[in-house]
């Protein structure tokens, strides 16, 4: 069998989908195929969006009523500190905000968001071959009309196209193809994640009555954010699922640590959440899902090019971070809204600069790893260092990428973060407190002064998208400086951090 399309997309799931969708709607009479390998969608891990991913859920493609419905609102980001003081759920250090969180931002099933997606898609009327593999594709040089060999029960097809998306995920079927796929050895992290049920409520009766001081400190739901669990070199997140599932995952840079050693996968993790005491009081008595169980190596990666003749990637396809703050989701609304835009003008008759497109993405993806991620490991679990970065990193994310979107959610996707002149002055600001922070982490760890303030609770009002939030970002900038402050004149050394393995401090 023979075809013809428009736009051919590779992966059906949530970054595909999206495309497909946000094509129809811009051009509708695109004839747009979707190549899906799966019968059915899986529960993905990243079911956590932001407010940049939640205002292209919402704006963009409009799908608020679907997410009131079958997901839950989330409630901002907050941070767990334990430590040789805190041993106890109440001694354990918090981070977060008081009030509920101000735009929309969301816990997603991602098996339901992208099986939604993609209905929408179909009903704008793409074509959907599923379950159906991509065996080979022939790319034209020229971009003038690609070939694809596809496989599925009813035998082989061949869509012609002079425009391919690539959606497909971490399989990333044209960065392997073309030979542009690369790690990045500078972030070595891992995860291993599962699915529990019976999960204790965080904002239940139970911890209000034994710990009336957590219970006074804010008014939001503590259970519908992102709960993260920090310690030297790893992390974890504890997300809630409609309909009672929670999400449970660590990330850890495997410099610094190393997980528990024995026994079967959940065995292991299950150990680990179990040695910090929030893990300890929400997790003990609950579940996990059978056959739930995953890990992934080698978590960062990035492919040279995002684009080419007659062709883009998007989504996962293109490139992976880090999970930290939940962006994952962003960068697919990004990536999605450049191949929308490119499509639709190239449609126009104009000329689109794919170059261009290409620096633009690489300089945006290696500033935001250096703002953000590059050896964050070395301070997550002291408070105080982390304190520091939060009001930093969300306060200027808020004055930058998120204002921007409020003020013109379709505008302000097409063009990637971090890439403007603007931008890239801040990005250079962020990437020097955050290399400081890593060293003066390093440095605690080696002195034994590690989280020293890991017991003290640090609740702010919350993150607005206007010039207010500068505010926040003036108190994360004396909290940095005391910092500093304390490693010119330290304090008494306290009982070390144990760690699993040793290692080195920073190089300056």
């Amino acid at each position: 069998m023979h075809s013809t399309h428009d736009v051919v997309i590779i992966g059906g799931a949530f970054a595909g989908a999206a495309t497909a969708l946000l094509l129809k709607r811009e051009k509708p009479e695109l004839r747009i195929a979707i190549v899906e390998r799966a019968v059915e969608f899986d529960r993905k891990v990243g079911e956590a969006t932001t407010e940049v991913s939640g205002s292209f859920l919402t704006k963009r493609l409009g799908l608020a009523n679907h997410l009131n419905n079958h997901h839950i609102a989330k409630q901002g980001l907050r941070f767990w500190f334990s430590g040789p003081d805190a041993t106890d759920f109440g001694d354990c250090g918090e981070l977060g905000s008081y009030y509920q969180a101000r735009l929309p931002a969301y816990q997603v099933d991602r098996a339901v968001l992208d099986q939604h997606v993609l209905d929408l898609a179909v009903e704008a009327g793409a074509t959907l071959l599923r379950p159906a593999k991509v065996s080979s594709i022939a790319l034209s040089e020229t971009g003038a009309m690609h070939t694809l060999t596809v496989e599925n029960a009813e035998g082989k097809h061949t869509l012609t196209t002079p425009r391919i998306v690539d959606a497909s995920g971490r399989a990333a079927v044209l960065a392997r193809k073309l030979g542009t796929l690369r790690p990045l050895p500078e972030h070595p992290t891992n995860s291993i994640w599962a699915r529990f049920r019976g999960v204790k409520d965080l904002d239940g009766d139970e911890l209000r009555r034994r710990y009336p001081d957590y219970a006074r400190a804010v008014q939001t739901s503590r259970t519908a954010a992102t709960n993260h669990l920090t310690g030297y070199g790893w992390w974890c997140w504890i997300i809630p699922l409609k309909g009672g599932d929670t999400s449970v995952g660590l990330v850890y840079d495997e410099r610094l640590y190393t997980p528990p050693a024995d026994g079967k996968l959940i065995e292991r993790l299950q150990a680990h959440l179990m040695a910090h005491p929030v893990g300890r009081e929400l997790l003990q008595g609950a579940t996990p899902v059978a056959g739930d169980c995953k890990a992934y190596s080698a978590l960062p990666y990035y492919s040279t090019q995002l684009a080419g003749p007659g062709w883009q990637m998007v989504g996962d396809a293109a490139s992976f971070m880090d999970p930290l703050y939940s962006q994952g989701l962003d960068y697919c609304s990004w990536t999605v809204s450049s191949a929308v835009q490119r499509i639709v003008a190239e449609c126009d008759g104009k000329t689109v600069d794919v170059a261009d497109i290409n620096t633009r993405f690489s300089r945006s993806y290696h500033a935001w790893f250096q703002a953000l991620y590059k050896d964050k490991y070395y301070y997550l679990g002291d408070a105080e260092l982390m304190r520091a970065a939060f009001l930093l990193d969300i306060g200027l994310w808020f004055f930058g990428p998120v204002r921007e979107l409020c003020k013109c959610p379709q505008g302000g996707f097409q063009r990637f973060p971090f890439d403007g002149p603007v931008d890239g002055l801040v990005s250079k600001l962020m990437a020097l407190y955050n290399r400081r922070l890593a060293k003066l982490g390093a440095a605690r760890q080696e002195a034994g002064t590690y989280g020293a303030e890991n017991r003290r609770r640090t609740i702010i009002p919350g993150f607005e998208p206007t010039p207010r939030v500068l505010r926040v970002v003036r108190k994360g900038l004396a909290c940095w400086l005391r910092a500093e402050c304390k490693a010119i004149w330290p304090r008494k050394k306290s009982k070390p951090v144990p760690l699993v393995a040793q290692v080195p401090i920073l190089a300056s």
